[in-house]
């Protein structure tokens, strides 16, 4: 790689990661509506990508942690209004 070469990130699923940073947007915007519409959608998506085999165990592992504490922190929800 040169100097100014892009380091390729490694991650997992972009469809995923999205609706991850979305919740974290909604929780930290206050909207917990829409943070736990978007919570049940990831979990779908989780669940239907390791039964089709598209997802590796580590990231699914590290996917359910975060749908883990997501769950928390919305049952821990308090507005500030």
């Amino acid at each position: 790689m040169g100097l100014f070469g892009k380091k390729k990130k490694v991650s997992g699923d972009s469809e995923i990661e999205g609706l991850i940073e979305s919740i974290k947007v909604d929780l930290s915007n206050n909207y917990k509506d829409s943070a736990v519409v978007v919570l049940k959608r990831l979990k779908g998506i989780v669940d239907t990508k390791r039964k089709e085999g598209l997802l590796k165990d580590d990231k699914y592992f590290e996917y359910l942690d975060s749908i883990t504490a997501f769950e928390h922190d919305i049952a821990s929800f308090k507005r500030t209004y």
